[in-house]
């Protein structure tokens, strides 16, 4: 016999409401109307428990027992296919559920589990993940996305852990991370120097790997983005002519959005992506050089920019750029990205 706790507070009565309510009516001569009140039970509960008690007159009868089904729904999965799930993670724990769950619906056999199966698969065997969820902040103000690709940049900078590099490697390393709003797809540079002549470089280097000028980019108010801090003193030493990165953005017509101050969730997009690198790429990374952190970060660029996302609609960022630009080909006839033109057209 499956019994369960006494104390178990999931259920209508405990084991001690049981217990005294018995006790009232069998040896205090309390009615069955007055029990009921008393205990706030029904009136069918207490006749089934002293019915049970009469016939066997123990704590046993009247436990709280298990409301599991003893039988199998008929379409649940077995424990062999449960199995497989959790062994996709075991093989590779850097694989999140969505992306175990794509692995099943692309594959060609028919054991296609649902999404809700696979969750529940982990939390019922305790399978535990890298990180838990922080609580989310509420944010009740709506946040215009772009509805086309090449109407905004989110740009930001990301340390790269000390713990990933060879101890015999001097020197910090940054990650530049440029990501388009619309489709999330991202272009990564990586340098040892934090500075705002290093965001040029990148911003220059961008715009041939996407293949179009964006018309706004976002940033926060870091010295490698602006300068206005320094320059709204006044001293000897501040100047009114624009800076590098000013000049490059005016030469190339594209506006620069600073978003508020001591606010990243602002700029939501790019630092989500940044904890995608950090659970995923930099919990694996070693690397020995320069040019192997480089090498390493090109091949998981281009893992993340084919990888499926539920934000994008079970689409990769690739996937859903090219849906964006075939979209303004058809209603602007407007070829805005050359590199992917026979894409486009065809």
């Amino acid at each position: 016999m499956n019994i369960l706790a006494f104390n178990d507070t999931k259920s209508s009565s405990t084991f001690e409401t049981r217990k005294k309510a018995i006790n009232a009516i069998i040896n205090l001569g309390w009615s069955y109307i007055k029990t009921c009140g008393y205990y706030h039970t029904s009136r069918t509960s207490v006749y089934r428990w002293v019915k049970k008690y009469k016939n066997n007159p123990c704590d046993e009868s009247i436990a709280l027992l298990s409301h599991k089904p003893k039988t199998v729904h008929p379409n649940a999965y077995n424990n062999e296919l449960i199995q497989r799930i959790l062994n996709k993670h075991k093989r590779c724990p850097e694989k999140t559920k969505f992306e175990i769950w794509c692995e099943f619906q692309s594959s060609n056999d028919r054991f296609k589990p649902s999404y809700m199966t696979i969750l529940r698969a982990f939390r019922r065997n305790n399978e535990e993940f890298m990180y838990k969820t922080n609580k989310k902040k509420k944010h009740d103000k709506p946040y215009n996305t772009p509805k086309m690709p090449g109407e905004k940049w989110q740009v930001d900078v990301k340390y790269v852990p000390k713990e990933c590099k060879a101890p015999n490697l001097n020197g910090k390393f940054y990650q530049y991370t440029i990501l388009d709003e619309f489709s999330r797809k991202r272009f990564l540079y990586f340098t040892n120097e934090h500075s705002m002549y290093e965001t040029v470089k990148a911003l220059d280097k961008a715009i041939p790997f996407f293949g179009y000028v964006p018309k706004q980019i976002q940033t926060d108010n870091g010295f490698e983005f602006s300068d206005r801090a320094k320059r709204d003193k006044k001293s000897k030493t501040s100047r009114k002519y624009n800076n590098i990165l000013e000049k490059f953005l005016i030469e190339k017509g594209i506006n620069h959005h600073f978003i508020r101050p001591r606010t990243p969730e602002h700029n939501g997009k790019v630092e989500r992506s940044h904890r995608i690198d950090q659970e995923q790429f930099y919990r694996y990374l070693n690397f020995y050089s320069f040019a192997d952190l480089k090498a390493q970060g090109k091949k998981w660029m281009t893992k993340y920019n084919n990888k499926p996302r539920f934000v994008l609609g079970f689409k990769s960022p690739n996937q859903k750029e090219l849906e964006g630009f075939k979209a303004i080909y058809q209603n602007t006839g407007e070829i805005r990205c050359l590199k992917c033109f026979t894409s486009i057209v065809n």
